[in-house]
């Protein structure tokens, strides 16, 4: 409701692509960490652990099909699965949202949710970057103190 009537619209009018900029600037992987729907859940939690990720992207033939969680992951090793065994097809979630980039700083917050933790944003030479909540607050942090 309040987002609805504007009262919750942010003063910030960046685009999405200046964002990203910022994002990269600031040292961020520059290529997207993704796992195949083939790939174990054993291999996502190893690279989720090595990037100090809590979600990943399920990417195929080039295109986000979906999304892998730690709280997914975890579930399976309580219920006592073998993680290498299972496939990350199996237990991926939804993609996230894809934006393009020149959408607004409100439609990313609009989009990223408890349960969406993350939007793609398409570049204009066809390839992705995520943005996840800590991309935005640290981009916008550093776009703030920047001079004018």
């Amino acid at each position: 409701w309040m987002r609805d009537n504007r009262y919750l619209e942010s003063p910030l009018r960046l685009s999405v692509a200046e964002v990203v900029q910022a994002k990269l600037k600031l040292g961020q992987p520059r290529q997207l960490v993704t796992v195949a729907p083939s790939d174990s859940v054993s291999e996502a939690l190893e690279r989720m652990q090595s990037y100090d990720f809590s979600q990943l992207p399920v990417f195929e033939g080039g295109a986000p099909v979906g999304a892998i969680y730690e709280d997914a992951i975890l579930s399976l090793a309580i219920e006592g699965r073998d993680l290498k065994k299972q496939v990350v097809r199996e237990v991926m979630g939804q993609p996230f949202p894809v934006l393009r980039s020149s959408a607004t700083v409100d439609q990313v917050t609009a989009c990223i949710t408890r349960d969406c933790p993350a939007v793609f944003v398409e570049m204009s030479n066809s390839h992705y970057e995520i943005l996840t909540k800590y991309d935005l607050l640290q981009a916008i942090a550093h776009l703030v103190e920047q001079p004018q």
